[in-house]
């Protein structure tokens, strides 16, 4: 008899899988986290599990009262021994669930777990019961990062127990290691790995198991309007994400879609934990899917092909590459850095305004994040932006987090989404000469998701053509699903002086708190809606002062440094 332990709708349907390709006449018992869906959930998916036959037994393991009622509550600051604590009093709980369940394993000849580090994988592998380990999800066996800066976060003690135990398939006591192969990093090899593609070995099953595995999860056919290809986007369950609330969750599902989906057709796939009613109401026109099955079984239930597949965290994306044109994961580095979305976008709308048919060779990327840079560029400028190419001179240079000399070119644009003005400190010239292109973020139409904002991003050039082509700049973008526009433009005289000159005194207040962090500066309030000539007339007169502070401080420690030598 197989054993077979997991937690998700993709283990689910590897274990299927696996059992009706490599055992067909053996009995198998498959045993389940109760943390799939809901309690109701729950009973379908075991009543659709127990009808299609694959399985001899299904059993669902109460995977919260396994976590919850252990005593030992594990930390950053918990010994070794505590751990091992933890993972005995697991043992006992293991030993005492199976004996209510009648499970005897020494009924089985295979173990097969996709989730080493909890409950009952945990126990095969405290226990040093040998067992095969199957992906956690497509390409994560290359990506072990990934999976323990996420237990880190959400439950220290999975992560305790996968470092005390080396779980994740890292164990002496795993005998063979299923994942899809051409869904890992490059370059990854490991002697254990076999691989596992489900899209590749689904076609393998007779047809009648064909139609039984889809009827399990209930994935029907889908048939799209019109002939042009939808855009498709995997959602990620609201705790997952980096701010885990509702507003956050909603706010970035709209400005997805208001991107990379604003004329193409939209089907939503929700996470299996995820809300559907909650997507058909904010997206009225999307398809949104059932989420009870796994997404690698869109293939199957899809003819066509999408034009794009959009995730903020879903690991089927790799496994459907070969069905889509481009793929965008947006992950912790997009969530993290998604308060400054709008200087990414104004940036590259800037270069397509200013620059018509720029290539992507005179374009230059330093210090961006390129999950944002890369599929902006490709939505509004058609390509992909190269790695810089050392001594190279660009027409335009886009830079965020600068902390060294850039290279050569017509004209710079500064992001500065962290606020900490470095760039000027690499730039070493006069804010006199940068165009402050000014960015205004207001609600537009109800609901709105977005927030009221002011940012903005820094243009530096010397070349006259581009000078006035900045200073006349203005754009206007609407985000319909997200509720907001985007106005961008160097404004009215008065106050392109005044946000340029408040905004080098912003960069001597950022540089004297670095230099000296025992110095505050007071908050500055609130940018002014109407500048008047009275206001730019004060601010000069107290950047002025500034200047002239910074210049003797400057000349003293130049006369300190030569007594010094």
């Amino acid at each position: 008899m197989v054993l077979y332990i997991g937690a998700s709708l993709y283990h689910i349907l590897c274990f299927s899988i696996h059992k009706l390709l490599n055992h067909p006449t053996e009995k198998a018992v498959l045993i389940i986290g109760d943390n799939i869906f809901s309690k109701s959930g729950m009973k379908e998916l075991k009543r659709n599990l127990e009808a299609s036959g694959i399985f001899h037994q299904v059993i669902v393991l109460n995977f919260i009262e396994g976590a919850y009622d252990n005593p030992y509550k594990l930390n950053e600051d918990s010994p070794g021994e505590k751990v091992d604590s933890y993972i005995q009093w697991n043992e006992q709980w293991i030993e005492n669930w199976m004996r209510k369940k009648k499970i005897d394993l020494s009924h089985f000849t295979e173990f097969n777990s996709a989730i080493d580090h909890r409950h009952m994988g945990m126990y095969l592998l405290s226990k040093k019961i040998p067992y095969q380990y199957f992906e956690d999800g497509n390409g994560l066996l290359s990506r072990e990062s990934v999976q323990l800066d996420f237990h880190k976060k959400a439950q220290y003690a999975s992560y305790a127990v996968t470092v005390r135990l080396h779980a994740l398939g890292n164990s002496q006591y795993v005998t063979k290691k299923y994942a899809n192969a051409s869904a890992q990093q490059p370059g990854f090899y490991d002697e254990k790995m076999e691989d596992f593609n489900v899209i590749q070995l689904f076609p393998k099953l007779a047809p009648d198991w064909r139609d039984k595995v889809l009827k399990m999860f209930n994935a029907r056919k889908l048939q799209v309007k019109g002939n042009k290809q939808p855009v498709l986007y995997l959602t990620r369950y609201v705790r997952y994400l980096q701010n885990p609330t509702m507003d956050n969750h909603h706010f970035i599902s709209a400005m997805i879609l208001d991107l990379f989906a604003k004329e193409s057709p939209v089907i939503i796939k929700p996470h299996p934990r995820d809300f559907s009613g909650r997507y058909r109401d904010l997206f009225p026109d999307a398809v949104v899917l059932d989420k009870h099955f796994p997404s690698e079984l869109l293939p199957f239930i899809y003819d066509g092909k999408f034009e794009k597949i959009i995730t903020t965290g879903s690991t089927a994306i790799d496994a459907l590459m070969d069905y889509t044109d481009e793929l965008i994961k947006l992950d912790v580095g997009f969530e993290n850095k998604i308060d400054a979305i709008y200087q990414y976008i104004g940036a590259v709308q800037l270069v397509q305004k200013i620059f018509p048919g720029i290539s992507p060779e005179e374009i230059g990327i330093i210090d961006c994040l390129r999950e944002f840079i890369d599929p902006l560029c490709q939505q509004f400028l058609g390509f992909r932006i190269p790695e810089p190419v050392l001594g190279r001179n660009y027409k335009v240079v886009l830079a965020d987090d600068v902390t060294e000399p850039l290279p050569s070119a017509d004209c710079v644009c500064y992001l500065n989404t962290k606020q900490d003005y470095y760039f000027a400190d690499v730039m070493q010239e006069s804010f006199d000469d940068i165009f402050y292109l000014n960015i205004q973020v207001m609600p537009e139409e109800d609901p709105c998701y977005g927030k009221k904002k002011e940012t903005a991003v820094y243009i530096k050039t010397d070349c006259l053509e581009i000078k006035e082509k900045v200073e006349h700049f203005y754009h206007k973008t609407v985000f319909p699903r997200t509720g907001i526009s985007m106005t961008m433009g160097t404004g009215e005289k008065e106050k392109q002086e005044y946000l340029t000159m408040l905004s080098e005194i912003f960069w001597i207040k950022c540089r004297r708190e670095r230099e000296n962090p025992e110095i505050v500066f007071p908050v500055m309030s609130e940018i002014k809606r109407k500048i008047t000539k009275e206001d730019v007339k004060s601010l000069r007169q107290l950047l002025a002062v500034m200047r002239r502070k910074e210049k003797e401080e400057n000349e003293d420690n130049c006369i300190c440094t030569n007594e010094i030598k």
